[in-house]
């Protein structure tokens, strides 16, 4: 029993010495877990390769014994144990790998300030710096080089410690050094430098500027703008595409100035323009262009004759300027054949200027929004505002230079009636004749203002008119009858009789033309006439030309500007002056040279009817009245005798009875009239019967004699108002006169 025991315990020690210890376990990621299949187990000499699930088994594993595990990216599994006794058979170990790890500081070389977001990597590995600049790499294999890169830095790579960096985990801090970017800024015409250009860098800096153009850049990252700015330039705005060069072109500000004329639109050559830029003028097309400027900075512009004007440039690239004029000149032409007008009369700003005998005229210190009213003799007058350049009136001047503008005026003869003062008692008589104007080719009335006996149509404000009381009442008003022909378009003419004047004559016999017994002497009619030596009857009509001209007529047209003709004229005596021809010329033309100059500053026409003889008598003559042609012609705009040929004496012009020669009568005249001065001849024609009959075939002779002999237009007298041959004012005549005679030598 004994040795059964004994042989029992014998197998037993055999077998524990027989059979050797089993270590077996997983190997794992200690940070994840996962299980690393493939890895080599050591103990000795002894391996074992771990599963797909990372198990391993070793077999005749001594008492004591070193495991060791070495994997790529991991730090190295190296431990000893003791199997715990010579019972311990089976034996387990799970082994946890740690990643290796790479970890440091990514910081600016020159500011020491962390790096974000750079790229570090080793291999395929890669990670980014966060706000301090820190990155950590695992499982790093192989021979690792590090390498680091950051937009605007140069790129860093350097070898990786294995045993400082990865086995004793101490850290690799990166130094980046900003990369550097030379910058040039040029005028991208001249390919010049541009100083004092302000850039900026998107994530960078700009740190040094050269007197050539040049800027140093810093940290500039790749895509950032750069932005670049001068004075005088567009600002440039650009994506960096690498490299250590960059070439900025700005281009030059620029702004196309067209100056032109404020009233006449034209163009404006040789106007001078200036800003910070220097001195450039205008070519014929009145451009210029400035280059450089900037935004905000004032831009002057003038030019001879010119207001001044500053404009604010704003980064436009095109400007309109209009200088106003401050002066202005041109010439005055006939808007039909372009001839000049010598003489012509510009009011402006309560000034008058005159057309020099070539027509030109000049007006300085030109108001800002000037209106020009025109007058010449023959034309009509013109309102011209010449702000409106597309006014009819107004053309540009054939120069270019400096404000000029050809004023327009239009030739205007008048074809006329007239009406006397007692039918302004009549209005619808007056409205059916301003009707017939109006239908017909008429285009003027001739209406008494102050008539024949002195009376008035009119309530008038001068003092000595109301002292008289020589208003007629019930007449049509003035005001009504004017405001129906301007509607109609029709010149109105106001007839004024001056030195006949019963009302004054008897009202102030000191003023009266008298006998020699002082009593106040009259015609063969039995009416008063006044003194025409004597200034306060000048004084008094000229107060009612000025009083009437106020009103709105078109002219002035005085009559009996004369000295008696008609009555016991031998009776008559002068105290003021001895009754002879230099002295009664004197006091008609004295009379009509102030009512010149009293009327001119209205824009009123002047005419004066005289005796149909006087301009077919010796120039030397003044027929005993005080009128004589050569004198009186150039103080008015319109000379108007009154050719009547039944007023025509027998011998006149070789004829026994002129009355039955109207054609020939008034032909002759014309001429004597038109070769005697260059005052616009505008005759009186007869329009009743008186020693003959006169009927359409007479009147139209006389209008066709008055045309054909040079007259610039012609009026009908009639005394009652009186126009019944409507034919006679048509252009066309009627058709029983169409075989007028020949002209006489």
């Amino acid at each position: 029993m004994l040795a059964v025991l004994l042989l029992l315990v014998g197998m037993t020690a055999v077998y524990l010495f027989a059979e050797k210890r089993v270590l077996t376990g997983q190997v794992y990621d200690g940070e994840t877990g996962e299980p690393l299949p493939g890895v080599r187990v050591m103990v000795g000499q002894d391996v074992a390769i771990a599963d797909d699930q990372g198990y391993y088994q070793l077999s005749g594993i001594p008492e004591e014994f070193v495991v060791t595990v070495r994997v790529p990216g991991y730090l190295p599994f190296v431990r000893a144990f003791t199997s715990g006794g010579w019972l311990a058979k089976n034996l387990a170990l799970d082994i946890a790998l740690q990643p290796n790890r790479l970890s440091g500081t990514v910081y600016d070389d020159l500011a020491g300030l962390p790096v974000e977001g750079a790229v570090v990597a080793v291999g395929e590995l890669s990670a980014r710096t966060d706000a301090r600049g820190y990155y950590e790499l695992k499982r790093l294999v192989g021979q690792p080089e590090l390498r680091v890169q950051m937009d605007g830095y140069l790129q860093w790579q350097g070898a990786v410690s294995e045993e400082n960096n990865l086995l004793l985990s101490r850290p690799l801090n990166v130094a980046l050094v900003p990369n550097t970017v030379t910058a040039f800024v040029r005028d991208a015409e001249t390919e010049t430098a541009v100083a004092g250009a302000e850039l900026t860098v998107e994530g960078g800096e700009v740190t040094a500027q050269g007197v050539d153009g040049s800027y140093i850049l810093r940290r500039v990252r790749r895509g950032a703008l750069i932005a670049a700015q001068a004075q005088g330039y567009h600002s440039s705005e650009q994506a960096f595409a690498g490299g250590d060069t960059l070439v900025i072109d700005l281009r030059p500000r620029r702004v196309e100035l067209i100056i032109s004329d404020a009233f006449s639109g034209r163009a404006i050559s040789g106007a001078q323009a200036m800003g910070s830029t220097p001195v450039a003028e205008t070519d014929e097309e009145g451009l210029v262009t400035l280059y450089r400027l900037t935004p905000g900075e004032t831009i002057t512009v003038q030019a001879e004759g010119y207001e001044t004007v500053k404009v604010t440039y704003t980064g436009q690239e095109q400007l309109a300027v209009s200088l106003r004029p401050t002066l202005l000149r041109g010439v005055v032409r006939d808007a039909e054949t372009g001839q000049p007008i010598p003489g012509a009369q510009i009011y402006v700003d309560g000034r008058i200027v005159f057309a020099d005998e070539n027509g030109a005229y000049f007006i300085s210190d030109l108001p800002e929004q000037p209106e020009l009213v025109i007058k010449a003799a023959g034309y009509r007058l013109e309102r011209v505002q010449v702000w409106q350049p597309d006014g009819a009136a107004l053309a540009p001047c054939a120069e270019t230079t400096g404000p000029c503008v050809d004023l327009l005026l239009t030739p205007f003869k008048v074809q006329g009636i007239y009406i006397a003062l007692p039918l302004l008692s009549l209005p619808d008589r007056v409205k059916a004749l301003i009707d017939l104007v109006d239908r017909t080719e008429l285009n003027a009335i001739v209406v008494d203002v102050k008539g024949d006996r002195g009376w008035l149509a009119y309530d008038s404000q001068v003092p000595l008119a109301q002292e008289l009381g020589v208003e007629v009442e019930g007449l049509m008003d003035l005001t009504e009858f004017l405001r129906l022909c301007k509607e109609r378009g029709i010149y109105t003419i106001a007839r004024l009789v001056i030195f006949k004047d019963s009302p004054l004559a008897f009202g102030r016999p000191e003023l009266a033309v008298k006998r020699a017994d002082g009593t106040v002497w009259t015609d063969t009619k039995g009416q008063g006439w006044t003194n025409p030596f004597r200034q306060e009857v000048v004084d008094y009509n000229l107060a009612i030309a000025v009083e009437v001209a106020q009103m709105g007529f078109d002219e002035i047209q005085v009559d009996y500007i004369r000295f008696p003709s008609d009555g016991d004229v031998g009776a008559i005596v002068y105290e003021e002056a001895e009754n002879t021809m230099e002295n009664r010329t004197a006091a008609i033309n004295g009379f009509l040279q102030q009512l010149k100059r009293a009327l001119q500053p209205y824009q009123v026409f002047t005419s004066v009817d005289i005796f149909g003889l006087t301009v077919s008598v010796a120039p030397s003559s003044d027929m005993g009245i005080g009128q004589r042609v050569d004198d009186i012609a150039p103080l008015v705009d319109y000379l108007c005798p009154m050719i009547y040929p039944s007023t025509y004496i027998s011998g006149n012009f070789g004829f026994a009875e002129p009355a039955k020669h109207p054609y020939e009568v008034v032909y002759r005249a014309m001429l004597d009239a038109t070769q005697r001065t260059k005052t616009k001849v505008r005759p009186w024609l007869q329009h009743y019967s008186w020693k003959e009959t006169y009927g359409l075939k007479e009147l139209w002779l006389e209008r066709q004699a008055a045309e054909d002999g040079g007259a610039w237009g012609w009026t009908f007298w009639n005394a009652g108002g009186r126009y019944d041959y409507e034919a006679l004012f048509y252009s066309s005549p009627p058709e029983e006169t169409m075989s007028s005679p020949e002209h006489p030598p």
